[in-house]
């Protein structure tokens, strides 16, 4: 059966053939520009049904070895360069959803490849032997991939785990007041009726007790940052871009901070959030701060070629996120928010639901 995936499926194994052409990633700035700095790659490593090894040697071959140590293939690397130029047109220029290459499925079997994303337990799509010129390290690192060639990926997750609860305080909403503001459809225009009420929103709660405890292994002021932070892409002018929504938070310095630099304080505790979940924390699952993708981030960028953040430049990487997200709205009946509804205590409330999206 032909092998079938979307385009950032597809971008995995152009990531592969890609690095394994050049032999080496550059590192990338905030603004995912190439630096000079780059890693000489020693090998990368793919187990899928079988493991196999990827090891460039000092004749531009690259060496295939299998898991009994014996050699499966060995390919100019100039064919992968070839193969990666085909890919990416392909991978540019397809309009389906999924799709089939029967030309790169035929190299990826020459190779040793059987499935587009190689299984994984963690958040690394590709693990690579790198030599940290600088360190003079040979470690193996875990990768996560992210391509802009397809559709923008999550860093984290909606579900009914990421809901927040406000308390909506002000005028006091009856009964009828709850049913008009439920009544219309569209979101911005719902919470913009709360505030023509004469309301507001002060956040209560995280609902699920495992992501609010992760928030909190982060930093204690956490669920009442994330939950001031996501408030402004629901208000009137609403922001979704995260560094644009940490800036307006910083301008109201809920905690007081009385430093020099307020916002460089707002903006730390987000490139803590964003780091942890680009590295390994789910909402659903207990984070104990050990990073699955030990590595960083690979970014495939939208004309193909490919910019590295190691977390070694542990600087590099949060300014990629910080700068590289924003909020996003799922689906308002699938997780159950943007409802008014009174509570036990007869008090009005509203759930807004967190997602972080990269802009592309």
């Amino acid at each position: 059966m032909a092998i079938s995936g979307n385009k950032g499926e597809w971008s995995e194994i152009y990531t592969l053939f890609k690095l394994l052409g050049e032999g080496k990633v550059h590192a990338g700035d905030a603004d995912m520009n190439k630096l000079d700095l780059y890693y000489p790659i020693l090998n990368i490593i793919r187990e899928e049904s079988k493991k196999y090894e990827y090891k460039p040697d000092t004749d531009q071959h690259i060496v295939v070895i299998d898991e009994d140590g014996c050699e499966f293939a060995r390919i100019s690397m100039n064919k992968f360069l070839e193969e990666s130029s085909k890919l990416l047109e392909e991978i540019k220029t397809a309009n389906d959803r999924a799709f089939t290459l029967p030309a790169t499925e035929s190299f990826m079997t020459e190779i040793g490849c059987s499935k587009l994303k190689a299984p994984s337990k963690d958040k690394a799509d590709i693990h690579i032997i790198i030599h940290d010129l600088r360190t003079n390290m040979t470690p193996l690192l875990g990768f996560s991939i992210k391509s802009q060639l397809g559709s923008a990926s999550t860093l984290l997750n909606a579900g009914t785990t990421t809901n927040i609860t406000y308390k909506i305080v002000g005028t006091k909403l009856s009964d009828a007041d709850i049913e008009e503001i439920n009544a219309i459809k569209g979101h911005l225009p719902r919470m913009e009726a709360i505030l023509n009420k004469g309301c507001n929103l002060e956040y209560n709660d995280i609902e699920h007790p495992i992501f609010k405890n992760n928030l909190l292994f982060l930093d204690s002021c956490m669920p009442l940052f994330i939950a001031d932070c996501l408030l402004i892409d629901s208000l009137p002018n609403s922001k979704s871009s995260i560094n644009e929504c940490v800036a307006e938070v910083a301008k109201h310095n809920p905690f007081k901070f009385n430093g020099k630099n307020v916002e460089a304080f707002y903006v730390h505790k987000m490139k803590v959030l964003l780091l942890d979940a680009a590295l390994g924390m789910t909402p659903a699952k207990e984070w104990t701060g050990r990073y699955d993708a030990n590595g960083g981030y690979l970014v495939v960028r939208k004309d193909g070629e490919i910019v590295c953040y190691h977390f070694y430049n542990r600087n590099d990487v949060e300014d990629y996120l910080y700068n590289n997200t924003r909020f996003e709205r799922a689906s308002r009946s699938r997780y159950g928010f943007g409802y008014v509804y009174k509570g036990s205590d007869g008090c009005a409330y509203v759930k807004l639901n967190l997602q972080i999206r990269f802009k592309k």
